[in-house]
């Protein structure tokens, strides 16, 4: 979904201590002992996703970026990366001005949290406004099945596998011309790149739209987890968080932020209302 968002902002950083204040009770900073590694090659991704399967028509996409060496791997949202940057100009333009209105124009949903694999370890960095978060998930090995099929991806000779992740099965297309066993989202394990991946049902998709390899990279970050990350848990994380929408309430109508007007997919906020969206596909099915 897209929206138009109008917000009238006073006296926000009010928001950002309590925010603060709860992730120290929650957590703890991550300690790395590990030395920075650089990225040899970055993979870039469209995804797209049919979160309702009553309206297939509506597809939620993105793009994103794997940037990986031959152990370790990063993935991002190069979406996120480009909207973040908008608004940072925006809030900047409206703070230079002495404004308290701002028109955040459209904003489209993205994915918040950056995958980092080593050597088959996943860990989670979710971003949230006040603070980076990890969470180290248990490692949930997928049984690939080897097909001898193959086609044509990228100029890459790309084979089939199939396995499940995370509840549903997916079918991969790889190239061992990229050595890295690494690919989009959580999928990963095979002993090449994966330049495709779709789910059974084709609702959920990742595509290899471009590969930058070594010589060609430039003003590339490492690919080690954030050093400032707090390391928490999944429940402890959940609780966080709503600790912070809970302390946020308490301000009520004089924090100073209120929202004047959103529109979604273009669309007027007076027009008929369109069918319920669902989200009854969801990525994982487990956790």
């Amino acid at each position: 979904m897209v929206s138009l968002i109008k917000i009238k902002m006073k006296k926000y950083f009010k928001f950002i201590l309590p925010a603060l204040l709860l992730g120290a009770l929650y957590s703890f900073k991550y300690k790395s002992n590990e030395q920075t590694d650089q990225p040899t090659a970055m993979a870039y991704y469209h995804f797209y996703h049919i979160k309702d399967s009553t309206q297939t028509g509506r597809l939620y996409s993105e793009d994103l970026i794997l940037a990986f060496n031959s152990q370790k791997s990063v993935y991002s949202s190069q979406t996120r990366v480009k909207q973040d940057s908008t608004v940072q100009a925006i809030l900047a333009a409206a703070e230079a001005k002495n404004s308290d209105e701002v028109d955040m124009g459209t904003y489209l949903p993205v994915t918040e949290d950056d995958i980092y694999v080593n050597n088959g370890k996943i860990s989670i960095v979710k971003n949230t406004p006040q603070q980076r978060y990890l969470i180290t998930e248990i490692p949930d090995k997928i049984d690939w099945k080897i097909d001898k099929e193959t086609k044509d991806l990228l100029g890459y000779t790309c084979q089939k596998a199939t396995g499940i992740c995370k509840g549903r099965k997916y079918t991969a297309w790889f190239t061992t011309d990229i050595p890295a066993s690494f690919g989009p989202w959580k999928l990963q394990g095979l002993p090449g790149l994966i330049l495709e991946a779709y789910d059974d049902r084709h609702f959920i998709k990742f595509t290899c739209t471009k590969l930058v390899t070594q010589e060609d990279l430039q003003n590339v970050k490492p690919i080690n987890i954030p050093a400032d990350a707090i390391s928490t848990n999944m429940k402890e994380y959940e609780q966080m968080k709503k600790a912070q929408a809970d302390g946020f309430n308490m301000f009520g109508n004089d924090s100073g932020i209120t929202v004047d007007k959103i529109t979604s997919n273009g669309g007027n906020s007076n027009t008929a209302p369109r069918k319920k969206f669902t989200i009854n596909y969801p990525l994982e099915l487990t956790d």
